[in-house]
């Protein structure tokens, strides 16, 4: 096959162009130079690839599906108006609130049903309404235990575990990206709940008469730091381990959207891992004598952060997956910022000025990387689809 043909192959696989344009382009490549040459040159300007981030959900939305999609939000936005109206008028209002809740998440369902076996635009338009249905689910959860009287955290644990079941039925019905994103978003939900329902259990901080601030009470606060950063760390290997299966799967069946799958599941494990071990690192408590403040220090958080976007960026070039490069970005922004803010930073134009120069040279470094992942720091092809990405042998 010829390189263009590899290309037009590779661009029909991520979904950028659909077959008949493919054809067309294999014939107008095997008539050669001359005649059809500029017919070729033509078809391939017409058919200019999208952004990967375009490509990963699917075809170009049309003009009738962004009054489609408008259309509808006005509608599911007076139907929650009402829903909080109503609920607010009734004497048992949380459950009035759950029970039109449920009656949304039932519509938005069948409507998916509907869909899902149509044309791709339609299939897409399916997963925008399982979507809505997990979080109607939620809420509806959320509603049902309030009225209960259960409270935080636990009540947290019920929306999202509900919500995250749901999700998965519905992924197993309907296996698209933004099903997968309704399994991930939930997912990442019920680690929260359960997280802070531990914190709430075993670390829960009195408050002092005297200045109104936290004091220390229960085990060392360091514990929880270290039990944080490895709780949303082991979080985010079981989020890439979903993204391995759906590789292998995409892989072995030469299913594009499989890819796809994985490529989101890979790049939501990055941001899982870099946002938890930095939610962690710079956690708060009760120092004793020493006031309330920071249990680590900040240059502990930063060297963790850095380990960790380094981690990141051999995974991207050991497994091909330019996913990770941009969690891996965010990582050295935040360590960096952080440092900034907290040694450099003498005043507030010295702050932005080191500010912009990070976010600069992280981009520029980023995209570099981005490059060259998966090419061996060759030339890029005319089409680099990050998001669907060649598949290693592990997440």
């Amino acid at each position: 096959m010829s390189d263009a043909g590899t290309h037009i192959a590779a661009w029909e696989a991520a979904g950028l162009i659909d077959p008949a344009t493919a054809d067309r382009l294999r014939a107008a490549d095997t008539e050669g130079p001359g005649r059809a040459e500029p017919e070729a040159t033509a078809t391939a300007t017409a058919v200019r690839p999208r952004s990967a981030a375009a490509a990963m959900f699917g075809p170009a939305v049309s003009i009738s599906e962004v009054f489609g999609y408008l259309g509808g939000a006005f509608l599911l936005a007076a139907w929650s108006s009402f829903m909080a109206r109503a609920a607010g008028s009734s004497e048992d209002g949380e459950v009035a609130f759950g029970v039109m809740a449920l009656i949304a998440a039932a519509a938005l369902t069948g409507l998916g049903l509907t869909l899902r076996a149509r044309d791709e635009r339609a299939s897409r338009a399916a997963g925008v309404a399982f979507l809505l249905v997990t979080s109607y689910v939620g809420a509806a959860a959320l509603s049902f235990a309030a009225a209960a009287r259960i409270e935080w955290p636990v009540i947290g644990l019920v929306a999202s575990s509900t919500a995250l079941l749901v999700a998965i039925v519905l992924r197993t019905v309907h296996p698209s990206v933004l099903t997968e994103v309704g399994v991930l978003a939930w997912l990442t939900a019920l680690a929260a709940a359960v997280l802070a329902w531990i914190q709430d259990v075993f670390f829960a901080e009195e408050f002092s008469d005297a200045t109104g601030l936290p004091a220390s009470s229960g085990p060392d606060p360091i514990i929880l730091v270290i039990g944080s950063a490895v709780w949303w760390l082991a979080t985010a290997v079981i989020i890439a381990l979903i993204g391995l299966r759906e590789a292998r799967r995409g892989e072995r069946d030469g299913d594009p959207v499989a890819l796809r799958r994985a490529a989101v599941s890979r790049f939501w494990a990055g941001l899982t891992a870099v946002i938890g071990l930095a939610t962690a690192v710079r956690q708060s408590a009760s120092l004793g004598d020493d006031g309330y403040g920071r249990v680590l220090e900040p240059w502990v958080g930063v060297v963790a952060l850095l380990v960790l976007s380094a981690v990141l960026v051999e995974r991207a070039f050991r497994r091909d997956a330019t996913s990770f490069i941009y969690a891996a970005a965010l990582g050295l922004i935040v360590a960096l910022t952080d440092f900034n803010l907290s040694y450099l930073s003498a005043d507030t134009e010295i702050a932005l000025l080191i500010e912009g120069l990070i976010l600069l040279g992280v981009g520029v470094a980023a995209d570099r990387l981005r490059r060259r992942v998966g090419h061996g720091g060759g030339e890029v092809p005319p089409v680099e689809s990050p998001l669907v990405e060649p598949v290693g042998d592990a997440g």
